[in-house]
């Protein structure tokens, strides 16, 4: 997959794949019928390239696309599609579908940004400073998502505390439910979670091509993978009820303070 134009055309797949991605998280938080089936519509034509593009390549090079691990990537991403696409018609199961297809999003974004698909210099270059730009973009993402949930934190704490004292005044009416405040903390905290996982990948990506293996001991990257665990926990805890809705907020509170912290203070020692 070395041509130019094979390129670009990946790049279209993994547009596509985003917004088919997009679609079924929405579903995953609001259970939307229509945009569900436009995910579905969206992932078969990702689909679809995908077979196009490996049709294309086996009958040009004679051989599956395993030569390297990013050509592995493209195949077990193209897997992972089918998969999904099986298990739609068998059954709706959004949860494991959006999961499922992240796996293959990060897979085929790995396998579009990689220096080895160019054969000069400056073009190798680029798709670099490509790498790091989506890396640094999907954390800005990543920290707006968990500021908002942190915002709606602060705020479930406030009217927490009029339920608990009987305070219902205007501001009371005009803040919203706990059990609403709840939810928004922890779907932007999955929305952030999930961006930075990409980050986190495509990061560490970029570190290996630019820095070399001394990116898996940046002080930056090391804080960042423990705060992403972190949030895993705290989304596992939500999930399962292993802690009440007050002490989830604490945690998703303490969770944002150790963001800034590594936002902050790490960025000195990286």
């Amino acid at each position: 997959m070395q041509e130019t134009l094979f390129i670009r055309f990946h790049e279209v797949i993994l547009i596509i794949y985003v917004l088919s991605l997009l679609c079924y998280f929405w579903d995953f938080v609001r259970k939307t019928h229509k945009v569900r089936t436009f995910g579905n519509y969206t992932l078969g034509i990702v689909w679809m390239l995908q077979t196009i593009s490996l049709s294309v390549y086996i009958t040009s090079q004679h051989e599956v696309p395993l030569g390297s691990i990013f050509d592995v990537f493209f195949f077990l991403a193209w897997i992972l599609i089918t998969i999904s696409l099986i298990l739609n018609l068998i059954k709706s199961m959004s949860f494991s579908v959006f999961f499922l297809n992240l796996i293959g999003l990060v897979l085929l974004t790995m396998s579009t940004f990689q220096p080895d698909n160019y054969s000069t210099h400056v073009e190798k270059s680029a798709v670099i400073n490509e790498l790091l730009l989506v890396h640094i973009g999907l954390a800005v993402l990543s920290y707006a998502f968990y500021a908002l949930a942190f915002v709606n934190a602060l705020l479930f704490i406030i009217q927490y505390r009029n339920l608990k004292e009987k305070n219902f005044d205007q501001k009371y009416f005009r803040i919203g439910s706990v059990a609403s405040l709840e939810n928004i903390v922890f779907y932007s905290s999955l929305a952030g979670f999930v961006l930075m996982i990409m980050s986190i990948i495509l990061g560490a990506q970029w570190g290996m091509f630019s820095v070399g293996k001394s990116i898996f001991i940046d002080p930056k990257v090391i804080l960042s993978s423990i705060i992403t665990s972190l949030y895993a926990i705290y989304l596992l805890c939500h999930v399962k009820r292993w802690l009440s809705a007050k002490h989830l907020i604490y945690f998703n509170i303490i969770l944002f303070c150790l963001c800034m912290i590594n936002l902050f203070c790490t960025t000195h020692f990286s």
